[in-house]
C-alpha cells in the first residue's frame, strides 16, 4: 500500500470489513444523517456511489477514521486493537517528525492519476460533482469538508496544507472559510494586502493521511508537505497547478485551483461545526474562481462534516491532540507524565485530562497549568484541564469522574485562568460578542500530596489477584 492513493487504503480497510458500500442516498441532508449515525456507532466507512441526481461513479466517501485500526493504517500503523496502543507508537514521534521535515521536500512529478480528466474555463462546472448540504441548517452545499487547502506564502514561498470548509456558490465559484488565526487566512491577507489576487488550489479527495495533516496545526515555519514526508520517509509525489503553479497532491482524486482577489466575497454559511453547535452564521467570506479542475475517472470526494460529537474526524483529533501535548509536557520538563487524553465527546478541545505519578507539592497543578496553555493545546479553544493520579485512565470518563468526585475539594482544588484564547466558534458568547478572550478551567483529581500516604486506601483487589481469578474463572467472563 502506497501512502499516497486513497484506493488502496480503501481496499486494505475492505479486507479487514470496515467498508460499506451505499446506494442512492439523496445528498440533500440524507447523506449527512447517515454520516452521523454512522460516526456515532464508530462504524465502517461508507462510500456512497449513485448519488441521487448524480451519474454512476462520482462518489462521496466518509467515516475513514473512526477507530485506531483505520487511523493507524492511515499513519503507517497497521494492525493497531486500541487508542492507547496507537498513543504509544506515535509518542516521540511529532516531534522526531518536525526535526525531519526539512529533509523532505515536496517531488514534483509530470503526472499522476489527478491528471486522468482535466477541465478549464468554460468547461468548468463544478455542480457536476455531489456537494451535500450535510446539516438540516446550513446554509449551502458543501463540497469540501475533508479536503485540504493549499496556499502560499508570499514573503518565503512555504505552502500551506489547512482544513478549511469550502461551500459551492455556483459552476465556476466556491467560497473557503478560514478563522483569521490559521495559516491560510495569514497568507490570503499577505496577497491582498498588496492588492493583489492569492493563489489557492484544493484537493478533495486523497488518502485520509492529508485529513490528519491539515488539521495538525503544525508550526508556520514547517511546511505540511515536508511533514508529511517525514513521516513516512519519502518525499510527496506533486503536479504542479497549471494556472497557480502550487503543488497539488498527484494521487489526488479530485482538486481545483484558482484565484481569491481582494475584496471579492460572497455569502457563505452557517455550518454546523465540531462544538455540535452553529457557532457562527451567515457571514462574506473569500470567493475562489476556478480556472482549472483536475480528476480522476469516477472521483471519490473525501467528506469530513463535523458536527456534534462524535463525528467524522473527532476521533482523529483527540488522539493526535493527547500525543501532542503530552509530547510538550515532556518536552517542558514534566515528570511522571502517564497519559494525557482529550475527550471525543466534549468536542476534543474541552475536557483534557493529564495522568501523572505524584513526585512534588504543585506537581498537579504545574500539568494541568502547561497542558492549557502549552501551544499544541491553547490555540484550540478549551475549557477544562483534569489531573488526576497515575492509577486512573485518562481516556476512561468512569474513572475520571470517579477521581473528581471522590478526590476534589472544589474550594481548594479548582483554580481558574482569565483572558485566554477564545474563538467565533465558541458557543458559550452570546451571538455579536467580541469572542476574543475565554477562560479555563483546572481541576486537580490528585489525592492531596502532603496527606497522600494517609488517603483512604481504594476498596478494591490488586491486579494480581484479580488476574488469578480471571484465569480460573474465565469462562464466567467470557465475552459472547
Amino acid at each position: 500500500m502506497t501512502m499516497h492513493d486513497l484506493r488502496s487504503w480503501l481496499q486494505a480497510i475492505e479486507s479487514l470489513g470496515s467498508l460499506k458500500r451505499v446506494q442512492d442516498a439523496d445528498p440533500n441532508i440524507e447523506i449527512g444523517i447517515i454520516t452521523e449515525l454512522n460516526c456515532r456507532r464508530k462504524g465502517p466507512a461508507l462510500l456512497f456511489d449513485n448519488i441521487r441526481g448524480f451519474p454512476q461513479g462520482r462518489r462521496i466517501l466518509t467515516g475513514t477514521i473512526l477507530d485506531a485500526p483505520r487511523l493507524g493504517l492511515a499513519l503507517g500503523y497497521p494492525g493497531m486493537r486500541s487508542s492507547q496502543e496507537l498513543v504509544s507508537r506515535l509518542e516521540g514521534k511529532m516531534t522526531e517528525y518536525e526535526l525531519a521535515s526539512s529533509n523532505y521536500p515536496p517531488r514534483e512529478v509530470e503526472s499522476g492519476p489527478v491528471l486522468e480528466n482535466q477541465l478549464f474555463g468554460e468547461d468548468i462546472n463544478l455542480l457536476q460533482f455531489p456537494a451535500p448540504k450535510w446539516h438540516e441548517h446550513d446554509g449551502g452545499n458543501y463540497i469540501g469538508t475533508g479536503c485540504v487547502v493549499m496556499t502560499r506564502d508570499p514573503d518565503s514561498g512555504r505552502v500551506n496544507l489547512g482544513c478549511y470548509r469550502v461551500m459551492a456558490q455556483d459552476e465556476k465559484n466556491v467560497t473557503i472559510q478560514i478563522s483569521s488565526a490559521h495559516h491560510g487566512a495569514i497568507n490570503l491577507k499577505k496577497y491582498h494586502s498588496r492588492n493583489e489576487a492569492a493563489p489557492v488550489a484544493v484537493s478533495l479527495g486523497h488518502h485520509p493521511i492529508y485529513l490528519v495533516i491539515g488539521g495538525l496545526g503544525i508550526p508556520y515555519r514547517v511546511s505540511e508537505y515536508e511533514y508529511l514526508g517525514a513521516m513516512f520517509g519519502e518525499p510527496v509525489p506533486v503536479i504542479q497547478g497549471k494556472v497557480t503553479g502550487l503543488p497539488i497532491p498527484a494521487h489526488s482524486e479530485l482538486a481545483f485551483e484558482g484565484f481569491c482577489s481582494p475584496n471579492q466575497t460572497r455569502s457563505e454559511g452557517p455550518f454546523g461545526e465540531f462544538t455540535g453547535y452553529y457557532g457562527s452564521g451567515e457571514e462574506q467570506e473569500p470567493l475562489l474562481e476556478v480556472k482549472a479542475v483536475y480528476f480522476r475517472s469516477d472521483p471519490i470526494n473525501l467528506g469530513a462534516p463535523p458536527g456534534r460529537p462524535p463525528h467524522d474526524y473527532s476521533y482523529m483529533y483527540s488522539l493526535i491532540r493527547s500525543v501532542m501535548v503530552k509530547e510538550s509536557l515532556v518536552r517542558d520538563g514534566v515528570p511522571d507524565v502517564r497519559g494525557v487524553w482529550f475527550h471525543e465527546v466534549s468536542g476534543v478541545n474541552f475536557f483534557a485530562v493529564v495522568s501523572i505519578k505524584q513526585r512534588f507539592p504543585g506537581h498537579a497543578r504545574q500539568a494541568a497549568c502547561l497542558t492549557a496553555q502549552c501551544q499544541a493545546a491553547a490555540g484550540h479553544l478549551g475549557r477544562y484541564v483534569v489531573v488526576v493520579d497515575d492509577d486512573i485512565d485518562p481516556s476512561n470518563l468512569g474513572d475520571v469522574i470517579w477521581a473528581m468526585g471522590t478526590r476534589t475539594n472544589p474550594e481548594k482544588d479548582i483554580d481558574l485562568l482569565r483572558n485566554t484564547y477564545s474563538s467565533t466558534l465558541d458557543p458559550v458568547y452570546p451571538k455579536g460578542a467580541r469572542k476574543f478572550f475565554g477562560s479555563r478551567a483546572i481541576i486537580d483529581a490528585c489525592r492531596p500530596y502532603d496527606w497522600i500516604e494517609e488517603f483512604p486506601a481504594v476498596a478494591e483487589s490488586s491486579e494480581e489477584e484479580r488476574q488469578k481469578v480471571l484465569n480460573k474463572w474465565k469462562d464466567l467472563f467470557e465475552r459472547h
